[in-house]
């Protein structure tokens, strides 16, 4: 076995849990072999499966929620969300099939990277990925169960009404398998930036216990080669944040298209409740817990994106902090400095907008706009 392939089973086995959840619900249509990642006909067929099933179910819940004897304004919305949750968790099953190559790129790619870094005698520590991945699927899942028998304790539901909400939990739950597999990918990516940097403020370290002159350049050699591997290191994380854009991006834009109106219509059902002066406990926290997880998740995306560009772009004003006279390290350092500067890497969703905490601002501001109209169209409509 090459040392390759061990490197690659280290890395499968630290997320062999992020892959066998995401498995579960549609979002990985490969497995891993002892060498590779392989397709798998098994999954792809259960994607397409799922996908013919879920849509007449869907069809069939829009229809029942229709002639259900309520209130206009709750009907309305109801359907929203079910034509989104359709949209939604569809395009997730199909970005699954068509998206399959290079996801599976993506994860390569982050094996070439670890065995790049190895060459500097610089190892990732798998054992800690696995850990926090079992740490963090083990809590969403205990959240997701919690959140969704205590739904559906409160719903008391029968027949065609139990088909309806259980839509919604399938929503919830798929909601929070694509925001865990995004988080971890994207983290991915944060760790190996935070390594590069710690090689970079290695090399400040070195250069300020031994000032270099413009000609004693002989005990440097160490250093520029260890700088030019940053840099084409630094160069291979940029191409994969961008790969990641591309594969992803779409999901990434309905999950916070959906996220927006589920938190609009929850908070606007909450505040219509506590107008009509319905306080009971279970018809107030019933909103709250169907809200609750699209909120954290939106913010958890954001800011571990947000957190991974700033380790990007950190590189950039480390290496000015690097001392020498040395001619090829300073022009090794401007080569560095308009790489980053012309990458300007960013994670974005589709190219629609870029995910970071200006976009959880944005959703805040559009949220209360929103439920101000819906609540000022409630109480138009129920006075006439």
């Amino acid at each position: 076995m090459s040392d390759f392939q061990k490197l690659y089973q280290k890395f499968v086995n630290s997320i062999r849990i992020l892959l066998f959840q995401s498995r579960i619900f549609g979002l990985v249509t490969f497995t891993p072999d002892r060498s590779k990642f392989r397709p798998s006909s098994l999954r792809f067929c259960l994607n397409i499966l799922s996908i013919f099933t879920y849509v007449p179910m869907i069809l069939y819940c829009v229809y029942t929620t229709a002639t259900y004897d309520s209130f206009m304004i709750y009907k309305t919305t109801n359907i929203i969300i079910l034509g989104l949750n359709v949209v939604y968790v569809v395009t997730a099953w199909i970005c699954a099939i068509t998206k399959r190559d290079m996801f599976v790129e993506f994860l390569l790619k982050l094996v070439d990277f670890d065995s790049k870094l190895q060459t500097m005698n610089i190892k990732v520590n798998y054992h800690r990925v696995h850990r926090k991945i079992m740490v963090q699927s083990l809590g969403r899942v205990g959240v997701l169960v919690v959140i969704i028998g205590t739904l559906a304790i409160i719903a008391n539901l029968n027949g065609d009404t139990m088909i309806v909400e259980a839509m919604a939990y399938i929503l919830l739950a798929m909601n929070s398998a694509v925001c865990h597999q995004t988080i971890e990918l994207v983290k991915m990516l944060k760790i190996r930036f935070v390594i590069l940097n710690k090689q970079i403020n290695n090399l400040i370290e070195y250069f300020q216990k031994n000032k270099i002159g413009p000609v004693e350049t002989k005990g440097t050699n160490k250093q520029l080669n260890t700088l030019n591997k940053i840099c084409a290191l630094h160069h291979h994380l940029s191409k994969l944040v961008k790969l990641f854009n591309e594969t992803f991006g779409i999901v990434l834009l309905l999950m916070f298209g959906v996220s927006f109106v589920v938190i609009v219509i929850t908070i606007f059902f909450f505040t219509a409740n506590v107008q009509a002066g319905e306080l009971y406990f279970m018809s107030l926290l019933n909103p709250i817990l169907s809200n609750v997880t699209f909120v954290i998740d939106v913010v958890y995306v954001c800011d571990v994106c947000y957190s991974t560009i700033e380790e990007a772009n950190k590189a950039g004003e480390l290496i000015h902090k690097i001392d020498t006279e040395d001619h090829d390290i300073r022009d090794e350092i401007e080569m560095f400095s308009l790489q980053i500067a012309n990458e300007q890497v960013e994670f974005n969703a589709a190219g629609f907008f870029a995910i970071n905490y200006t976009l959880v601002f944005s959703i805040l501001g559009g949220v209360t706009t929103y439920i101000i109209i819906l609540i000022q169209l409630a109480t138009s409509l129920a006075g006439q």
